[in-house]
């Protein structure tokens, strides 16, 4: 097993250091294809590659330095995205499991293995891969209200899909809401398509429209058509979800 010592404090020349890491990320991007096939199968290597790189950064800021909890950290940004450090909805679990401050702020030389354990309550408590959010996800195609709030949109995904949003403490609504609102400004939602999105943030991590591994989702923004063509395919993406778990394929 390589050490993360070896990477981050080796004296040597550049090039062994590079390919030290190198061999990481090659092991990395394997284990991911391995235990998460639901979101790796069908993934570019350059995409499986820019999510290891990234959650390589990520752990390497909060102090960690071995190859095994570098990997464990990737199961907990494959479950919660790259931005779970920054997640309202995440917030106090973070703090909870130690991986943040009391003040949110970011802490050194965390336990990955407190991480998980979080991850796994999550987990148990909103079922993600069960056949509530499948139906939650599709019930989005009848909302036609208009001109909604991020707090609203919250409320209606509360209605359809209670165990995914009140998974979050009370004090996270107004931080989620606020960041949906953010969202609905940058990428023109509305309706069934705002509510829509809160779910996948929900299931998937807020930021997950800028994850490597889902770039099918931002292809849908991308794409030529009209607004009810856009939700089309943007539902469609989100119900061809295969499971993330390989126990579950």
């Amino acid at each position: 097993m390589i050490s993360y010592e070896d990477v981050l404090n080796s004296s040597g020349l550049p090039i062994f250091l590079e390919e030290r890491r190198r061999r990481y990320f090659d092991k990395a991007v394997d284990f991911c294809r391995e235990q998460f096939p639901g979101r790796f199968a069908a993934a570019s290597d350059a995409d499986a590659l820019a999510h290891v790189r990234a959650a390589y950064g990520i752990g390497k800021s909060f102090g960690l330095r071995s190859e095994r909890d570098h990997l464990k950290l990737l199961i907990a940004t494959v479950h919660w995205g790259l931005g779970l450090a920054t997640d309202p909805r995440l917030a106090q679990r973070l703090v909870q499991a130690g991986w943040l401050g009391p003040d949110l702020s970011a802490r050194q030389h965390v336990k990955p293995s407190q991480l998980l354990r979080a991850v796994d309550d999550w987990h148990a408590e909103i079922r993600p891969e069960g056949r509530a959010w499948a139906d939650a996800a599709a019930q989005t195609a009848r909302i036609g209200a208009s001109g909604l709030s991020g707090a609203e949109v919250l409320y209606m995904a509360d209605e359809i899909w209670p165990a995914g949003v009140r998974q979050m403490p009370a004090q996270a609504w107004g931080a989620y809401g606020a960041a949906l609102d953010a969202d609905r400004q940058r990428w023109a939602l509305d309706g069934g398509e705002f509510v829509l999105h809160a779910l996948l943030g929900l299931r998937l991590g807020y930021r997950y429209l800028l994850e490597p591994t889902l770039s099918g989702f931002a292809a849908v923004w991308q794409a030529d058509g009209t607004k009810a063509q856009r939700f089309d395919g943007f539902l469609r993406a989100a119900l061809a979800m295969p499971p993330l778990l390989q126990d579950m394929t």
